[in-house]
């Protein structure tokens, strides 16, 4: 996604009150930082391309509200009142994204393990997991999340990976509780509302 892709992203998901739809893989992508200074404005990064989105499993069109976000910061809110009632996360689109701190995989077994142990993704329609940092851990992450899914029989829950939000460049954003859908037969992700009122 080029700059008018970024800009027109912002404008149908912040400033339109139009349905958002599918939202396209990137064609390129970038972890590239450039420091925020004024000398490095018109210094562009360098992009590679990317390999679209990614079925790890499930076959059906599922739809649900979207629920999720940095998989890191969620662990702070666990066990606090900021953690949703159990009610939120039925028939959720859960997001996840890694951080910059390129977590190992072995943590995020164990954190995806605690979803399942507290019935979060029995309760789900699906889960959408963003392009990790620099790629870091792709394969990794991957590996895990199929060992985890096997361990609670989860094989059939829809999940699309190598999504464009997160800590990569492109991004796009994800408007809390709204309305989403995952065509897995088509690898597609839509956004079925509007992201303003």
């Amino acid at each position: 996604m080029e700059v008018c892709g970024f800009i027109s992203n912002v404008n149908r998901t912040l400033f339109s009150n139009e349905i958002i739809g599918e939202i396209q893989s990137a064609k390129d992508w970038t972890s590239q930082f450039i420091e925020w200074d004024e000398v490095n404005k018109d210094q562009q990064r360098t992009m590679q391309p990317n390999s679209g989105y990614e079925l790890l499993q499930g076959s059906d069109v599922i739809q649900g509200r979207l629920l999720g976000g940095c998989i890191e910061v969620l662990e702070f809110a666990k066990g606090t009142e900021l953690w949703p009632s159990e009610t939120y996360w039925d028939d959720a689109i859960l997001f996840f994204e890694t951080s910059e701190e390129k977590t190992d995989p072995e943590m995020i077994k164990r954190w995806l393990r605690n979803y399942a142990a507290q019935g979060i993704f029995q309760k789900a329609n699906g889960i959408i997991f963003a392009k990790p940092l620099d790629e870091t851990y792709y394969e990794e992450y991957k590996k895990v999340i199929y060992q985890v899914m096997g361990e609670y029989d989860l094989e059939n829950l829809p999940i699309l990976y190598n999504l464009n939000f997160g800590h990569t460049e492109p991004k796009f954003i994800l408007p809390y509780g709204a309305m989403a859908e995952v065509n897995c037969s088509r690898k597609t992700f839509s956004i079925l509302e509007n992201g303003v009122e």
